[in-house]
């Protein structure tokens, strides 16, 4: 059973985000900040106290403001989403600032119980919002795959 209509039973939902970061404040922060604004060294990528990148984060280690801390689902009793950053380069904008930044994308069963809590908290609290905007944003429903022979993809919307 979904949590929704009956044809997306099954399926996911998709958001997908154009985040613009502002590139030339971020190369005048200093390396504290930047290691502070995610809780993470920059050489190793490592949770703050913690020595490789894929080691468990000690989130009580790290600023209350921190991406990684804000964003653990630690932090937000067990809540999850399947996500993927894709960065981005597209040339100067007409002040010649570097246009660049990460496409967002994050799948989930719920947007309304997934994403939107955890990105209400982080437009609240992220220090990572000092060096971000996001540009663009789109919601998609996404409907159940094929599953048995002779169904088709969007038989449940359509059929």
């Amino acid at each position: 059973p979904g949590d929704g209509a009956d044809w997306m039973t099954g399926g996911s939902y998709l958001v997908a985000r154009r985040i613009r970061m502002t590139i030339e404040a971020w190369d005048r922060a200093s390396l504290k900040d930047q290691e502070d604004t995610f809780g993470r060294t920059k050489i190793e990528g490592a949770p703050y106290g913690k020595q490789k990148e894929r080691d468990t984060p000690d989130l009580s280690a790290m600023p209350a403001d921190a991406h990684v801390r804000l964003a653990h689902p630690d932090s937000n009793d067990g809540l999850m989403i399947l996500r993927r950053g894709y960065s981005f380069t597209d040339g100067t904008d007409g002040l010649g600032r570097l246009d660049a930044g990460l496409f967002f994308l994050a799948y989930q069963r719920d947007t309304r119980k997934a994403f939107v809590p955890l990105q209400t908290k982080l437009a609240a609290n992220d220090k990572l919002n000092e060096y971000i905007t996001h540009v663009a944003s789109a919601h998609f429903a996404c409907p159940p795959g094929v599953r048995k022979p002779g169904e088709w993809w969007g038989q449940t919307l359509l059929g």
